[in-house]
């Protein structure tokens, strides 16, 4: 069976909102779950939507992932490997890729998927009307065939070395040609995945139901329920109930506390990154030594030690595993440094500094204030003031993607290949050219170039060039990688923790008394 993984290469912001709800729900009580029982997952935010093709945020991905399918999936190691596409050929030339397409898939639904549906789900994601986070990583394709029922044919205007990778991702997801053609997306639910839409209580949970007429494993959980708890030490408390079967938390001060003999605890390094977002199009951020001076005076080992107990690692702008450079290369000082950063700052003309009005989003990790308190009182020391504007969901992607904000406390999602996790931002036709902060021709050449040659070597060393160009521009200050813990009761056996944060192992694991 291909298994569902999804890198989240365009999975952009983690940002979910956040509603009271009692951790230890009486009605809920699993002790003793067994078969026909309901999975309960216990996390810290809700979904924001229901369209894949806009999704941003990383429990709304994580969500949908589980409900619809991409044409091409990937292994735990990242490699691809077939899903709804069974296969894929590349010409001599790399200007066309022709998918042949898995026979004998039904959606939700009943109707049953040929080449059609995916070429309407493509096409719609090119809509500019549309509004998709990932439409620019196919600024390349220029025409996509239905051949038959199963035979998908993309031509591009050049070779796309990220393509595959592209429609391995939840952006793409594949939905039905009668939906789109209705206007049905996003308000139902309807995919080929192992997992049929359930319901969705905005802000309590969602609940997905086994699709017993899967093409792949039908899943061994009937229900699975998707409950938001706010409080991360009210996931644990959950845990120790008995009230919820996994539990997932960001905070290691909550990991720590974890009895591993009543549950079993999984750890796993995280390809998402969390950045300080400068919006380089706003007061004195405009001008770039006052950007270089912010990136000096920050000691991110401070931050991993005061947000997250030494539990990450300081990181630059590529998180991808293969592809490893100096992270402060590019920089004007070896940070910390504050002398270095005043000098920054007057000679640019801001020696008693200036406040910058800093978005901060809550509710996904329990951390994310805690960083922006740290980076807060390091700036404060070059007179820069962070006026730190906790948001909800709604209020905070709203905001991000208008990028009306002068600096934002984030997390991104990261990716294998860099042109995923930077095409959308710095291409020419970028699909969050707002919030990426500024514009550069030199980007969009090594982010065009990288993306056009299948030379690893040449890749290597654009993307260490594109590394160097990013840390000199200092649109961001790149922070650190953490991990995510996942609290998997005694009842639950097969499920694993994936760098991506994907739950696609719900669709395999199993009860431990059924074997």
């Amino acid at each position: 069976m291909a298994r569902k993984h999804h890198l989240r290469q365009l999975g952009v912001l983690t940002v979910t909102a956040v509603l009271a709800l009692t951790a230890c729900n009486p009605s809920s009580d699993t002790e003793g779950s067994s078969a026909g029982e309901p999975l309960i997952v216990a996390r810290t935010g809700d979904i924001d939507g229901r369209d894949p093709a806009v999704a941003t945020a990383f429990q709304t991905v994580q969500t949908l992932d589980l409900v619809y399918d991409t044409l091409i999936d990937t292994t735990d190691a990242g490699d691809l490997e077939p899903s709804l596409a069974t296969k894929w050929d590349v010409s001599e030339d790399g200007q066309t890729v022709t998918l042949t397409l898995r026979e004998g898939v039904t959606f939700h639904n009943g109707a049953d998927f040929t080449a059609a549906d995916a070429k309407a789900t493509i096409d719609r994601v090119m809509d500019p009307d549309v509004g998709s986070v990932v439409a620019s990583n196919l600024v390349n394709v220029s025409e996509v065939r239905a051949e038959g029922d199963t035979t998908l044919v993309f031509e591009l205007k050049q070779p796309d070395t990220a393509l595959l990778r592209v429609l391995a991702s939840t952006g793409t997801a594949i939905l039905d040609e009668k939906d789109i053609s209705a206007d049905r997306v996003g308000r139902e639910v309807n995919g080929t995945g192992a997992f049929r839409w359930g319901s969705w209580d905005q802000g309590q949970q969602v609940t997905l139901e086994a699709n017993e007429d899967y093409w792949g494993d039908v899943p061994e959980f009937e229900t699975v329920e998707l409950r938001v708890i706010p409080d991360e030490s009210s996931i644990l408390s959950g845990m120790n109930a008995g009230s919820f079967d996994l539990g997932i938390v960001s905070d290691p001060s909550v990991a720590q506390q974890v009895d591993t003999e009543a549950m079993q605890l999984l750890s796993q390094p995280t390809l998402s990154y969390h950045a300080l977002m400068l919006n380089g199009r706003r007061g004195p951020l405009t001008k770039l030594p006052v950007r270089q001076a912010i990136a000096c005076a920050l000691d991110r080992q401070q931050v991993v030690k005061t947000a997250y107990f030494g539990q990450a690692e300081v990181t630059g702008p590529i998180t991808s595993p293969g592809y490893e450079y100096d992270d402060t290369e590019g920089l004007p000082c070896d940070p910390p440094d504050l002398d270095a950063a005043e000098d920054l700052l007057a000679d640019a003309g801001y020696p008693d500094g200036f406040t910058l009005e800093t978005i901060v989003m809550v509710g996904e990790y329990a951390t994310a204030t805690n960083v922006a308190q740290s980076v807060q009182g390091q700036l404060d020391q070059i007179g820069v003031e962070l006026d730190l504007q906790e948001q909800q969901t709604n209020v905070y992607v709203d905001n991000w993607l208008e990028a009306d904000y002068d600096a934002a406390v984030a997390l991104n999602g990261g990716s294998t290949d860099p042109y995923l996790m930077y095409g959308r931002y710095y291409t020419s036709d970028a699909s969050l050219t707002k919030p990426a902060g500024l514009t550069d021709a030199g980007l969009d050449r090594l982010l065009t170039q990288a993306n056009s040659t299948t030379d690893e070597a040449l890749r290597q060393q654009l993307f260490g060039d594109l590394q160097q160009r990013l840390l000199e521009l200092s649109p961001w200050v790149w922070l650190q990688q953490n991990q995510s813990y996942y609290l998997v009761g005694p009842d639950v056996a097969g499920f694993k923790a994936l760098p991506t944060e994907s739950l696609e192992y719900l669709t395999t694991a199993t009860w431990e008394d059924a074997g």
